[in-house]
């Protein structure tokens, strides 16, 4: 359990990190690219080039919208996940980064927060750095596989969003991943 102490120290570096991204990020010139979009929105851009009753018969996005496309648990884009301790991408990574890639492609008008997550074990400060350099990693992948990086953000949460909760190798390995995020329409 936490000591008061601790838990105000988290919330303190939370705080600090988030207030770093705001300055750094209003502090940037940038267009208006569009109202920002969560999981209960939709956007109404017609991504496959036919209207809303016209069926093509091609493409991977036919019949969905966007967050249902990218952004869904069933049908959306995958998280990577890594080793302990690593920010290097294995073959299954890569793998479901090629898949990835190819969704993310299918709809461009989209910005995508690439997420690094990190277990438990090790200091606050040192798992957000390995959660960026997770975040980063799979970025610069993402690039080389013909993903503008204009349309690729990263943050690293550290371990204070784990995704199982457990002092084990069975919680660690599902929290030491990437995820995506919906950051903007464009």
């Amino acid at each position: 359990m936490p000591t008061q102490r601790s838990l105000f120290s988290r919330i303190f570096m939370m705080t600090l990190c988030l207030s770093m991204v705001v300055f750094t990020v209003s502090g940037c010139k940038k267009k208006d690219k569009g109202p920002i979009l969560d999981d209960t929105m939709t956007d109404d851009t017609d991504v496959s080039g036919s209207g809303p009753e016209e069926d093509s018969g091609s493409g991977l996005n036919e019949g969905l919208d966007l967050t249902t496309l990218l952004f869904s648990p069933d049908k959306g884009l995958k998280p990577i996940y890594f080793d302990y301790d690593s920010s290097s991408l294995n073959a299954r990574a890569l793998s479901t980064l090629r898949d990835n890639a190819e969704r993310i492609k299918e709809v461009p008008n989209v910005i995508i927060q690439v997420a690094g997550h990190c277990d438990e074990r090790g200091t606050q400060e040192y798992n957000l750095a390995l959660g960026e350099r997770r975040a980063q990693s799979v970025r610069e992948h993402l690039r080389q596989l013909g993903v503008s990086g204009d349309r690729l953000i990263t943050i690293s949460f550290g371990e204070e969003a784990p995704e199982a909760m457990g002092s084990n190798e069975a919680a660690w390995s599902k929290n030491r991943r990437c995820e995506f995020l919906q950051a903007q329409s464009m």
